[in-house]
């Protein structure tokens, strides 16, 4: 009978977007974490436009999972909408994480 190991637990690395989130008193879900994540990238993108960047490496959100989550995240006040309904990082929540995250 083969005994297998437990795996070893790795530390959890410092995550800007699990930063951001704690830092404005919201849950850091699955969805939360990888479209914030997303947005780091791309700078500014609508939810179809996130929603097809996410679907790329496989990752299974809805388009209507994206548009909750961007919706909520604004109405936080984490997240800015323009005209073209092109979401991006509020410059406020950007400046509460500090230098150090990465996110400037």
């Amino acid at each position: 009978m083969k005994v297998s190991t437990p795996a070893p637990v790795r530390p959890r690395l410092p995550r800007p977007a699990r930063q951001l989130l704690e830092h404005a008193g919201l849950r850091s879900s699955l969805p939360r974490l990888n479209i914030l994540d997303a947005l780091v990238i791309c700078r500014k993108a609508t939810a179809v436009e996130l929603h097809a960047y996410l679907e790329e490496p496989g990752l299974p959100i809805s388009l209507s999972c994206v548009s909750q989550t961007l919706r909520r995240l604004h109405l936080s006040g984490l997240l800015e909408r323009d005209e073209n309904k092109r979401y991006s990082l509020a410059p406020g929540a950007v400046a509460a994480m500090g230098k150090s995250s990465g996110l400037h």
